[in-house]
C-alpha cells in the first residue's frame, strides 16, 4: 500500500518536478552562464599553480581573489 501511495505522490507532483528541472536546465544552458563557467575554467587553468595545490589558507584566498578579478574583467 505504501508503494502505491508513494507512486501517487510522485505522479501528482511530476509536473512541478519537471518544471523545476526545466528551469535548472534553462539556466545552465543559457549563454551567460556558459560564459561565466568558461571564464572560471580559464581563470583556474591560468591562475592555479601547476605543481601541487595551495598548501595554506592565505594561498587559497589569493587564488580565489585572482579568479574573481579575472571574472570581473571578462
Amino acid at each position: 500500500m505504501k508503494l502505491l501511495l508513494n507512486l501517487y505522490h510522485i505522479l501528482r507532483k511530476a509536473p512541478q518536478i519537471i518544471g523545476i528541472i526545466k528551469a535548472i536546465i534553462d539556466v545552465i544552458g543559457s549563454k551567460q552562464v556558459q560564459n561565466i563557467l568558461e571564464a572560471i575554467r580559464d581563470a583556474i587553468n591560468t591562475e592555479a599553480p601547476t605543481v601541487g595545490t595551495c598548501e595554506s589558507e592565505p594561498e587559497r584566498e589569493r587564488l580565489v581573489r585572482r579568479i574573481l578579478r579575472r571574472l570581473a574583467d571578462s
